[in-house]
């Protein structure tokens, strides 16, 4: 129950995150290009997610032990590769 309850927060929250965080990104980084916006936005969603995965009390199981998604430092943004995409082409 705690995963769809992830799903559906993170889902509402993405629709408000998105346009603030491409706004931050134009204030911020648009001007150089060491950080894309790809790169940012996906930044945002990995840390949203791990805010409301600590906050909803939900642990990740992966390789048989459970654990907590853990913050991704601002300067480790660039190795990030982005998670969000407009549409998703097929081919």
């Amino acid at each position: 129950m705690a995963a769809f309850a992830l799903l559906v927060i993170r889902g509402v929250l993405l629709w408000i995150l998105i346009p603030v965080g491409f706004v931050l990104w134009l204030v911020i980084f648009g001007w150089s290009a060491r950080v894309g916006l790809g790169n940012f936005l996906g930044w945002l969603d990995l840390n949203l997610t791990a805010a409301l995965q600590r906050a909803l009390g939900l642990p990740t199981r992966t390789t048989g032990t459970l654990r907590k998604e853990e913050f991704v430092p601002m300067r480790l943004m660039q190795m990030v590769t982005h998670r969000i995409h407009i549409v998703r082409d097929p081919f």
